[in-house]
């Protein structure tokens, strides 16, 4: 079973987001007007393991591409484009692809870049890093670290979502200021951490190992937007998608940092959604 939520205009262009980590299909904008606003019917999910996703064991990336093909034929698409957030932009990357006949179109907002067989994993934030090294000496207690993680968000969800803020940026901080987007992450939060600690240790283990393609394969256009300010994944991550990406439009966003895709959500969908002569037209009445 894939978990998934459907937001906006149901005629409009379809974009499908993937979450970043910790992350859920709660994980978005909560003002549902945008999408609405933009004619785009935009689709959220849970990856396998989270939220109301069935486990898949053994899962790699390269996976997550088949359950994107086969939702989008359930739904009666032909096209479709992607967004990636963070630790979704694996995924978006992925998707694109496998699937490139059918993505139109992909956009990386703060992407996690490939850490295996290279020297990127040093460019994490200190805590991120931290995890990744123990993630590689011994990839068992990533569900310890989960399971600590889940225990402490359970006790007091708030403070622990301050404290997991606290080590960001300023303009990141300041995310927090917002009610409505404070309350999204915490239920989003609580969703990742729904099946236990399983799915999100999973997560983190497969950032760690080859993702199974280069990323400079990838022959769709791509968008790539940049906090200037983001201190969880530093400018060089950004640098090596710059750099071999085909087809790529780096915008580089002052004063914003690794929280842009809330911040900018409006801004990012419109530039995803650009050059969209007509909204494509389902081939059948889909059914949730």
């Amino acid at each position: 079973m894939l978990g998934f939520v459907e937001h906006g205009d149901r005629r409009g262009a379809p974009i499908f987001f993937f979450h970043g980590l910790p992350g859920s299909r709660l994980q978005r904008h909560p003002d549902e007007s945008v999408a609405q606003r933009l004619a785009i019917r935009l689709f959220t999910f849970d990856r396998p393991g989270i939220g109301l996703s069935t486990v898949q064991p053994g899962r790699r990336i390269l996976d997550w591409p088949r359950d994107v093909d086969e939702f989008a034929d359930a739904q009666g698409f032909d096209r479709f484009r992607v967004l990636g957030w963070s630790a979704g932009a694996p995924y978006a990357l992925a998707t694109a692809y496998m699937l490139s006949d059918r993505v139109t179109k992909i956009g990386l907002v703060a992407p996690l870049s490939p850490l295996a067989g290279n020297s990127l994993l040093r460019e994490l934030a200190p805590r991120q890093r931290r995890l990744a090294r123990v993630g590689r000496w011994a990839p068992w207690l990533l569900r310890v670290v989960a399971s600590r993680d889940r225990r402490s968000f359970a006790h007091d969800p708030v403070a622990f979502l301050e404290r997991d803020f606290a080590k960001l940026a300023p303009c990141d901080r300041a995310v927090l200021d917002d009610p409505a987007l404070k309350q999204m992450l915490l239920d989003n939060q609580a969703e990742a951490y729904r099946q236990g600690p399983g799915g999100l240790a999973t997560e983190a283990r497969l950032y760690l190992q080859p993702w199974g393609f280069d990323p400079s394969d990838v022959r769709v256009p791509i968008t790539l937007w940049l906090g200037e300010h983001d201190e969880l994944f530093a400018p060089a991550m950004g640098r090596y998608f710059t750099d071999r990406l085909r087809g790529t439009t780096p915008t580089h966003v002052p004063g914003e940092g690794h929280m842009l895709c809330l911040t900018r959500w409006e801004e990012i969908l419109r530039g995803l959604a650009a050059n969209w002569a007509e909204p494509p037209r389902p081939r059948s009445s889909p059914t949730n």
